[in-house]
């Protein structure tokens, strides 16, 4: 199905609605925290809550996985204390390639101690259990009953001892669960310190008032065993966190710290981080490039497998782009430094998966609803667990047995855990193979795709445009023609001024310029009116185009695109276009359509050039002559049928990549694409797409299967703990595993391959 999109539509007021105008939030500074002392989901809303209050923040995006906050708007400093007022600790993180070693650093700060928070209370919490097992201690039996204050200063004694190791070992649990207090919430702090202290107290007790008891074992060694297990797994933990940002690590690690640069002739070594624009650079074989940059001088060999996932080696020329964090293979020349610091493409690359990995889904709104309620909810059924064993008879010190277990093994770790890993590994995997996450919905929204529009020109092609024929041949004109494309960023445009640079002509200074989207241009030179653009933006200005039929006819035939060049309504050249079908796109279709996803091509050619294309791609609809207006609303059309993802490169596609449920930009598109797009494929290889596809399937899958654990570990476990089946030990190392089962389950995703 082929359709010409009528041009009476483009007073829709789509136009006002999805401007692509930065919005005031946009211009808030974007600030990067570290958060220290949060230990499940309800630590995660605590902690967004708090910056939420903070004037000036806009929005907040707060990562259990990694333990950062990504905070738009607001004071630093104020940020800072509202955190510390919940609670925990927070600490500004001024770049992204710091944040990285940070967050190394205090994971191994964190693994270190917790070894030995788990040391001590492991080693006397056995000590004290296999000492009572084996009768090494005195029973109530043997000394209490004969010599009870002897009794209780051996056993007092002991209690100190665990007093000691509880502090030292559990110290964290006990201060975050007084806060919580104060502040009138609960986390998973809560439910350990509980479980430890409870235990502890019933030991007391039974010490301090053996006669109104009638069994007297103790439980010192419960509480150690609990704040000891818990301590292993959150070690467990935080290994798994650090190995799933390798892959954000990886890239950090692509920049050289030193960089040589040429000044006055004389080469010198410094900080990459001082290296300023317009510096010459020194690159040598095997050094990693530092900064984007122009080629200066001779020819360099560059690896550019980070940017594209290609391993062999691109020729780069004087002229030709170079980009940080890509690898010379060959050649020792210069380069001038165009971007530096934060505003290099890898630089920006970082950014992004930064961003995707602190974003959240839509479906993290009900892990967040039930963690909001989880541990209140535990509390209670650790109350009713007491009262019921109670009632049914059992002595206190049972009952109070099955009420701590329930307390321990509850976990609310699992659940906060469940999404953010997966997206951290899932997000970090894509960037490996070639695709850049901005959003982690827009990957949700992936998995659901059933129909995704095409741009034609440098996304279903190659976007390698050549001039190949021209009608009327006027070297004159063709410099003219040149000269109004410089106004613009299309493919279409860089074909004609190709053209006329290997003519050798020289263009002229433009006097004023009009550009109307996706049709064409109005210019002013010399005083006269040069109207540049398509076939339908010629019918618009009639302008006769009868004189060049033929030409039009043939060249139509053969799929070429049709700019035409006319100066006070009379037409003087028409330029025959060619570009070449990727190799891959007939293929990627194919795969598309198996997959049960209708492949829609838009574009802005007339409709015997869609046809001719269209016919070699094998695609059955086409929505030809459509401007960025038209393509926002056949999108936005399709959307109310069907999930809808949009794919192209061009600045001509923001419009419509607004419209979209997920937007897909091509890695040689324009700037603005990438910035608007959910996800940017870093090659221009469209099978890209349907790994995309894959992986986004893949992670939400992981996702499902981490949340089945988190809800069913806690569905049946929490019942088993009420009806007195766990003691507190095994309760402990049980929540310690759902957790580490939920991380190694995420880190699964780092052998996904396509």
């Amino acid at each position: 199905m082929t359709q010409q999109v009528e041009q009476q539509h483009v007073e829709s007021p789509i136009k006002q609605t999805n401007s692509i105008t930065p919005t005031q939030s946009d211009k808030l500074l974007e600030q990067l925290f570290l958060i220290e002392g949060m230990s499940c989901a309800a630590c995660v809303a605590k902690v967004e809550k708090a910056i939420q209050q903070v004037t000036g923040v806009s929005r907040v995006r707060v990562n259990l996985a990694d333990n950062t906050a990504t905070v738009l708007g607001g004071e630093a400093d104020q940020i800072c204390f509202a955190v510390v007022n919940a609670g925990y600790q927070a600490e500004l993180i001024e770049d992204e390639m710091s944040r990285a070693a940070r967050i190394e650093q205090q994971y191994q700060q964190e693994i270190q101690h917790k070894i030995k928070q788990a040391i001590v209370a492991l080693v006397t919490g056995f000590a004290l259990m296999f000492a009572m097992w084996f009768d090494w201690l005195p029973t109530y039996a043997e000394l209490g009953s004969t010599q009870p204050l002897m009794y209780q200063i051996i056993y007092l004694l002991l209690s100190g001892l665990v007093i000691s190791a509880l502090y030292y070992s559990g110290k964290h649990f006990f201060i975050r669960a007084w806060t919580n207090l104060r502040h009138k919430t609960t986390s998973m702090d809560t439910l350990v310190a509980l479980g430890a202290l409870t235990s502890l107290l019933l030991s007391l007790l039974i010490i301090l008032f053996p006669h109104t008891f009638n069994q007297h074992h103790l439980y010192l060694d419960s509480g150690l065993m609990v704040v000891g297990f818990v301590n292993i797994g959150k070690i467990l933990e935080s290994r798994g966190k650090k190995s799933a940002t390798k892959a954000l690590s990886a890239l950090m690690d692509l920049l050289p710290t030193q960089t040589t640069i040429i000044e006055a002739g004389i080469s010198k070594t410094i900080p990459t981080k001082q290296v300023k624009i317009g510096m010459l650079v020194q690159l040598q074989t095997g050094d990693k490039v530092p900064v984007d940059g122009t080629v200066q001088t001779g020819e360099l060999w560059i690896n550019e497998a980070m940017l594209t996932g290609e391993s062999l080696p691109v020729k780069k020329g004087i002229g030709d782009q170079v980009t940080a964090g890509t690898l010379v293979s060959n050649g020792g020349e210069q380069i001038i430094a165009t971007q530096t610091g934060r505003n290099t493409t890898l630089s920006q690359m970082i950014h992004t998966i930064d961003q995707a990995q602190t974003s959240k889904p839509k479906l993290a709104t009900l892990v967040d609803k039930v963690a909001a309620i989880f541990v209140p909810a535990v509390l209670i059924i650790a109350l009713f667990t007491l009262i019921g064993w109670l009632i049914a008879g059992a002595t206190f010190s049972k009952a109070m047995l099955a009420a701590i277990s329930v307390l321990v093994i509850s976990c609310p770790c699992a659940l906060g855990l469940a999404i953010p890993m997966s997206i951290i590994v899932g997000t970090g995997q894509a960037a490996k193979l070639g695709m850049l996450v901005k959003e982690a919905n827009g990957l949700q929204q992936l998995t659901q795709v059933k129909r995704i529009f095409f741009d034609k020109t440098g996304t279903l092609t190659t976007g390698k445009t050549t001039v190949n024929a021209v009608w009327q041949q006027d070297p004159h004109s063709f410099a003219v023609a040149a000269s109004i494309e410089q106004q613009m960023v299309h493919p279409l445009a860089d074909a004609i001024i190709q053209f006329a640079q290997q003519q050798q002509l020289q263009t002229f200074s433009i006097e004023r310029s009009e550009i109307i989207a996706g049709k064409g241009l109005i210019a002013t030179l010399n005083g006269k009116t040069w109207i540049l653009g398509s076939q339908v933006f010629m019918q618009e200005q009639q302008i006769d185009i009868a004189p060049a039929q033929i030409f039009i006819q043939t060249h139509l035939q053969q799929a070429a695109s049709l700019v035409f060049l006319a100066q006070d309504k009379q037409l003087i050249n028409v330029f025959a276009i060619s570009d070449q079908i990727k190799s891959d796109a007939v293929s990627a279709l194919n795969h598309l359509r198996a997959l049960g996803i209708e492949c829609v091509m838009l574009t802005g050619d007339n409709i015997n050039t869609a046809n001719a294309f269209a016919e070699q791609l094998t695609m059955t609809q086409v929505i030809a002559q459509a401007t960025p207006q038209i393509k926002a609303e056949q999108i936005q059309q399709s959307v109310q049928q069907m999930t809808t993802a949009m794919v192209g490169d061009g600045v001509n596609d923001a419009q419509a990549f607004v419209m979209a449920d997920v937007s897909i930009a091509m890695g040689s598109g324009a700037k603005v694409s990438m910035e608007t797009a959910d996800l940017t494929l870093l090659n221009t290889n469209l099978m890209t797409l349907i790994n995309a596809i894959k992986i986004a399937k893949a992670i939400f899958n992981n996702i499902k299967i981490s949340l089945f654990f988190a809800f069913i570990y806690n569905l049946i476990l929490i019942p088993v703990a009420a009806l007195g089946l766990l003691n507190p030990m095994w309760a402990a190392l049980a929540m310690a595993c759902s957790s580490v089962t939920v991380v190694l389950n995420a880190n699964r995703l780092r052998y996904f391959h396509t």
